[in-house]
């Protein structure tokens, strides 16, 4: 029984453009008064050079992150421009004050690159069809080389993943590389964003050859491991993505719920061994490590279904159903419990899929109108047949039973 289940490894979801972080205007100004002393001046000092002294994201980087102050003349428009960030709807006063900033010939390195990436942001929340502008302004905060080098590189992520997302991935591909290449990091988001785009643009050998060699060097990450089982299954590569599965189970290296989750959809979405799937539900269950979901029990019930298990596929459908988020599971326990004569059950679990809603309502009335039935409630039957009239999905079933009951 083919299962069509999403992967929950962080290679298999679609990444969300990285948020825009807030700049912070240096310290001090023309409109500031301040102490002349010698320790007024070096407290100032060091509010300047605050920024370039924050915790390095990427030690190794080759660029030396420059002084984060700007030009004292412009710092009335540059704190303006930072005080816009709190306000609501102020994109457009954003983008406006940014440009004044960029066009004034006195601005610096620092004035330019925060004016740049502030109003590179203004245009992501505006922005309902593609990301030039965007992309236009986190190109320049980055060309003018005045930000932090923690801002400086996220700049080329966020730009990576917004041309992926316009379709440019070759361009993307640059950018990408340019930030692995200059902070010298195997950065897991810089990594999951590439191989996103060489995935998306058809060369999923090229995200694997980047997986296996980082892979290889640390056996025991299990994130990386996965990652890569889950590159070889879409690449069609089975019997390599199960290997790593089985593994790492025999190294015991399935610690955490997650491991098991990751684990168990591998083998649903595989050719050969998806019954293996609950099994290793199963055990994670046992050993106390997977902790359950809507999802996971729904699998359970599905495949002890299909197997002729019925009272096993009613226990999992009972446990999973509340947590569902609609009420497609209290649907199919209801069906379950009908076929198993158990009409008071069905009928009120068939009452809580309607509760919870589901996308063929007709289907739990006529549930609720069979299991009325068997219950030797015909007046209530026929009330819920005449429910389930309503809903093409078993309108013509309804109208004949409807028919049957009164002689015609």
């Amino acid at each position: 029984m083919k299962k069509s289940l999403l992967l929950s490894a962080v290679l298999a979801a679609v990444l969300v453009p990285l948020p825009v972080e807030t700049v912070s205007a240096q310290a001090g100004g023309v409109d500031a008064p301040q102490a002349n002393t010698r320790a007024a001046r070096k407290a100032r000092e060091a509010k300047k050079s605050g920024a370039t002294n924050v915790a390095q994201t990427y030690p190794k980087a080759a660029r030396v992150a420059p002084k984060q102050a700007g030009e004292p003349k412009l710092s009335k428009q540059l704190g303006a421009l930072f005080e816009l960030q709190t306000k609501n709807d102020s994109e457009d006063q954003m983008i406006a004050k940014a440009e004044e900033i960029l066009a004034d010939s006195r601005a610096n390195a620092f004035d330019k690159s925060s004016a740049a990436y502030l109003a590179g942001g203004a245009w992501q929340s505006k922005e309902t069809k593609d990301y030039s502008n965007t992309i236009k302004y986190y190109k320049q905060a980055i060309e003018f080389n005045g930000l932090h080098n923690n801002l400086h590189y996220q700049a080329m992520l966020q730009v990576a993943q917004m041309l992926d997302a316009d379709k440019k991935s070759d361009e993307a591909l640059t950018y990408v590389d340019r930030f692995l290449a200059e902070t010298q990091s195997e950065d897991e988001r810089a990594i999951a964003i590439k191989n996103q785009i060489l995935i998306g643009s058809g060369k999923p050998e090229q995200a694997i050859a980047v997986m296996e060699k980082l892979a290889a060097a640390k056996p025991a990450d299990k994130k990386l491991q996965m990652n890569l089982a889950s590159l070889y299954q879409e690449a069609g590569q089975e019997a390599k993505a199960l290997a790593i599965l089985d593994r790492m189970r025999k190294d015991g290296l399935f610690t955490e719920s997650n491991d098991y989750d990751i684990a168990w959809r591998l083998l649903a979405n595989s050719n050969d061994r998806q019954k293996e799937a609950v099994g290793m539900i199963e055990e994670g269950m046992q050993k106390g490590i997977l902790t359950p979901g809507a999802d996971v029990y729904a699998y359970q019930a599905q495949t002890y279904y299909a197997d002729g298990e019925t009272d096993k596929a009613i226990a999992a459908w009972t446990k999973g159903a509340p947590l569902s988020k609609n009420g497609t599971s209290f649907l199919n326990l209801a069906k379950a419990q009908q076929d198993k004569e158990r009409y008071a059950d069905a009928k009120a679990s068939a009452q809580q899929a309607l509760a919870k809603g589901v996308t063929k309502p007709g289907e739990a009335w006529q549930v609720i109108g069979m299991s009325e039935d068997g219950l030797g409630n015909k007046a209530g039957a026929m009330a819920a047949y005449r429910e389930a009239a309503k809903y093409p999905e078993t309108k013509k079933w309804a109208e004949a039973e409807l028919r049957q009951a009164s002689g015609k």
